[in-house]
């Protein structure tokens, strides 16, 4: 993993079950390509789905009702650093094409907006879903699976690990509100 991290890979899968430390490693990916990287968080999962392209693409004031200032997309604000798309295998098929589309062209147009504005992040996409069974039976697309996982990482259980257990218990006793060290300013 540590040549994955040193060659700054991108488009990296976690997959594991709940509680494996998904979002812990994608934050330690982030911090250790570069301590000075942003990692913004999309829950795939719970995007709604009347407001999904002002989730993903942000939108500009007056674009719809309720829209009183501009919002930036989570893309933009990655600005050269990380996008960890979370439970991206429960994300609805129908929502899927959206986001294909910025992953693959690195462009998104705000809702309301023509202007079209490209985008620099690295995709690190985590999931609890068995994905290529999801693949198999339609609910998840082929192509959108190839362009977040070029690179996989499994994270077994922590019952399949139990000499970690020691080394877990002794961290958080010495460390009982320490949480992974992130930073959030932008990437030069």
């Amino acid at each position: 993993m540590s040549t994955l991290i040193a060659g700054g890979a991108k488009d990296i899968l976690l997959q594991g079950e709940s509680g494996t430390g998904k979002e812990v490693l994608a934050k330690y990916i982030a911090y250790a390509t570069d301590p000075s990287c942003r990692l913004v968080t999309i829950n795939c999962a719970a995007i709604n789905d009347g407001l999904v392209e002002s989730n993903l693409f942000g939108h500009i004031r007056g674009s719809f009702s309720g829209a009183d200032r501009d919002r930036l997309s989570p893309f933009e604000l990655a600005a050269g650093g990380f996008v960890f798309l979370d439970e991206i295998g429960d994300m609805p098929l129908l929502q899927q094409p959206k986001l294909l589309r910025v992953l693959q062209e690195r462009k998104l147009n705000r809702v309301g907006s023509d202007e079209e504005i490209a985008v620099n992040f690295k995709v690190i996409a985590a999931t609890n879903v068995n994905i290529d069974e999801a693949v198999l039976r339609g609910k998840f697309r082929e192509d959108l699976l190839y362009r977040i996982a070029k690179h996989r990482i499994n994270l077994p259980a922590l019952r399949d690990r139990p000499e970690d257990i020691p080394e877990l218990v002794h961290y958080f006793f010495r460390y009982p509100n320490k949480s992974p060290k992130t930073n959030h300013t932008r990437c030069s």
